[in-house]
C-alpha cells in the first residue's frame, strides 16, 4: 500500500501545536516552519520499528528501524538536490533553453495552484524543490534508515526456539511514485513512475525458504548497539478464501472480465481479522509491473452460511489490459495500526517494547496473502 511512501513521516508531538499557531496567524502570512526549531531543541530521536512476516513467503518478512525527526529538520529537507542526480532537460537543438518537445527529464516543473495549475520551473534547468531527484527517497530515506542494529532474531515466543536470523539490505524492498501525467519519461510513454528501494532487515539467506507454523506465535527480537533489547510478538494470519468475481471467467491463473472498466469483488478472511490489502500492479511485460492501485480492506459483515468476515470491493474506470492482483489478510493488530495510521504512544496499537517495557513507536504483525492475474477487455456486443 504502498501502503509505503510513508517512511519519511515525522512523529513527533509538534503537529498539533503548529496548527494551533497557524490557525492564530493571518493566514495571508508566509511562516517558515524553520522558525520553530527552538521550541523543539530538546527533542530525542527514536526509533520507529515496523515488521512484518510474510507466512506465505517467508523471504519477503521485513523488519524496518527508522529513526524519527522533526518537521523543522531542513538538513534532510532542503530543496536542494544534494547527491548530484537531477537531470535536466535535453538541448537537443542547442539553443540554450528548453522547447517543447524536447525531453524534460526531471525539469518538470512543479504543479502551483490544484490539478489544472500550470508547472512552475518546467524546463527553466534548475533543480527546483517538488522536481524528481530533489529531497527525493533516495537522498532522504537512507539518514533515516537505521542499519546499525547488532541483532534481529525471530523466536517461537513460547518456547523460545530459534527460527531465524533478519541481516540488512539496502535495497530490502521497492515502491513506485507518481509524478503525474507531466512525469519523467520512461520505457513507455504512459509510464510517469519511479521506483524508490529502500533498506530493512530481512531473513538471512539460509533461513530464506523456511515456513512457519500458522498454530504458533513468533516474537523478534532487536538487540541495539547500545545493549536495548526491543521486542514484539505476533500470531500468524490464514490467507484470503472464497473469492468471487462477479461477470468474470477463469482463464489458467488469470480472471477474464468483460464488464468494460467495471468489476466488483467480495472475499472473506480464513482468520479472524478485519483487515486485508487489495494490491493491484500493472503487467508491463514478461518481468516488469507497475504499483496502480493500493487500498486497505475493512471487513464489517459477515457472509451468510460461513460466519467469516466479508469483504468486497469495486473497481470503477480501471484502464482496459492485464494486472497482478494481490489480496493480504493482515493479523488484527498490524491491521489496525495501517489502517489507524498509529497515534505517537499507543499502548494498545504498539506492540514493541524495550527491556524496560516502554512502547516503541511502530508495530509487528503478520500477513498472508493470494495473487493472482486479471484481464480487463472490452465487452462483446451483441452485433459483434
Amino acid at each position: 500500500m504502498n501502503i509505503l511512501a510513508i517512511y519519511i513521516k515525522s512523529y513527533t508531538r509538534i503537529t498539533a501545536v503548529l496548527l494551533a499557531l497557524f490557525i492564530t496567524i493571518s493566514c495571508t502570512e508566509e511562516l517558515s516552519i524553520a522558525d520553530f526549531e527552538d521550541d523543539f531543541k530538546n527533542y530525542e530521536v527514536e526509533l520507529r520499528v515496523e515488521g512484518v512476516l510474510d507466512n506465505t513467503d517467508f523471504s519477503k518478512s521485513i523488519v524496518r528501524v527508522d529513526r524519527t525527526i522533526l518537521v523543522t529538520d531542513t538538513s534532510l529537507f532542503n530543496g536542494i538536490d544534494d547527491n548530484g542526480d537531477w537531470e535536466p532537460y535535453t538541448d537537443e537543438n542547442g539553443n540554450g533553453r528548453w522547447d517543447e518537445g524536447e525531453p524534460l527529464n526531471d525539469d518538470i516543473g512543479v504543479r502551483e495552484g490544484g490539478p489544472n495549475g500550470e508547472y512552475e520551473g518546467r524546463g527553466n534547468g534548475i533543480p527546483d524543490e517538488g522536481e524528481p531527484n530533489v529531497d527525493d527517497y533516495l537522498e532522504i530515506l537512507p539518514q533515516i534508515h537505521d542499519s546499525t542494529i547488532v541483532s534481529v532474531v525471530l523466536r517461537e515466543a513460547e518456547s523460545q526456539t530459534f527460527v531465524a536470523d533478519f541481516i540488512w539490505s539496502s535495497r530490502a524492498a521497492s515502491f513506485d511514485q507518481n509524478y503525474g501525467d507531466k512525469g519523467p519519461p520512461s520505457e513507455t510513454e504512459d509510464d510517469h513512475y519511479v521506483t524508490y528501494y529502500y533498506g530493512a532487515y530481512i531473513p538471512a539467506p539460509e533461513y530464506s525458504q523456511d515456513t512457519l507454523n500458522p498454530e504458533l506465535e513468533y516474537q523478534i527480537v532487536l538487540t541495539t548497539q547500545d545493549g536495548t533489547i526491543i521486542s514484539a510478538t505476533t500470531e500468524l494470519v490464514g490467507p484470503p478464501v472464497n473469492l468471487i468475481w462477479n461477470n468474470t471467467v477463469w482463464d489458467a491463473d488469470t480472471l477474464i472480465d468483460s464488464t468494460n472498466n467495471y468489476a466488483y469483488m467480495y472475499w472473506n478472511n480464513s482468520s479472524e481479522t478485519s483487515f486485508c490489502a487489495v494490491l493491484m500492479d500493472r503487467v508491463l511485460g514478461p518481468d516488469s509491473t507497475q504499483s496502480f492501485y493500493g487500498s486497505m480492506a475493512v471487513a464489517i459483515n459477515r457472509s451468510e452460511g460461513t460466519d467469516l468476515l466479508e469483504f468486497q470491493r469495486n473497481f470503477i474506470g480501471v484502464p482496459l489490459g492485464l494486472y497482478k492482483v494481490r489480496l493480504e489478510s493482515y493479523s488484527e493488530n498490524y491491521g489496525s495500526y495501517i489502517y489507524s495510521g498509529l497515534p505517537l504512544r499507543d499502548r494498545e496499537l504498539s506492540t514493541w517494547r524495550d527491556q524496560n517495557g516502554n512502547v516503541v513507536i511502530g508495530a509487528l504483525g503478520a500477513k498472508t496473502s493470494i495473487e493472482f492475474y486479471l484481464r480487463l477487455v472490452s465487452p462483446i456486443l451483441p452485433n459483434g
